[in-house]
């Protein structure tokens, strides 16, 4: 059965590095026969949370936005590439409002005590630009969405990051991106995660 995969491209500006890296991922994983939907988060009415625990009583938002397009989609995929720049050393307003409107799920997990994966292992992917070279650059954008991966159950399959990355277009330069890129496609498109021993890796380019 085909696998299904969720993109989620949370760069304001579109066609640029982050989505561009995404779209070569998702890509490469139609090519596997995957099926793919791919959602730019700034093109959706989304608010943010409001803090306010109604998901506790029954694992459900109370915000009627675009949000409640995206839930079955974060529940049902099989893979989710998430791809996002870096500003101010974290990641944008737009794809952390998204993550942080997930707390349904986490409420669903830790207050009502039911799972969200259903015991399947689903894959996750962050695929990233910064335009700095720090060396601390991406550690609170992959905090995140490390942390978002493990809410939603599941299994880190690979990050993609690319510090000095910052004019539009610029990933077109950086050899071996596009077959980077396209990798982690077919490693999520595939059945065969990467070994734990390879989880807390990062690649660095």
């Amino acid at each position: 059965m085909a696998k299904t995969i969720l993109g989620l491209a949370g760069s304001c500006r579109r066609g640029g590095n982050t989505e561009t890296l995404l779209d070569w991922c998702l890509d490469a994983a139609r090519e596997q026969g995957a099926q793919v939907a791919k959602y730019r988060l700034c093109d959706l009415d989304v608010c943010g949370c409001r803090g306010c625990g109604g998901c506790s009583k029954d694992g459900v938002c109370v915000i009627k936005d675009a949000m409640q397009e995206l839930y079955p989609h974060l529940r049902e995929a099989d893979a989710i590439a998430l791809a996002a720049p870096v500003y101010h050393m974290g990641m944008p307003a737009v794809p952390k409002m998204m993550i942080d409107r997930s707390q349904p799920f986490w409420a669903l997990k830790y207050v009502l005590g039911r799972g969200i994966g259903e015991g399947r292992t689903r894959l996750g992917a962050f695929l990233s630009c910064a335009g700095t070279e720090y060396a601390d650059v991406f550690a609170g954008t992959t905090q995140v969405v490390r942390a978002f991966w493990h809410i939603l159950e599941i299994k880190e399959a690979g990050m993609l990051l690319y510090p000095g990355v910052d004019e539009a277009g610029a990933i077109r330069s950086r050899p071996l991106a596009r077959e980077e890129a396209a990798g982690i496609g077919r490693l999520l498109a595939g059945t065969t995660p990467k070994t734990d021993s390879s989880q807390d890796e990062l690649r660095e380019a």
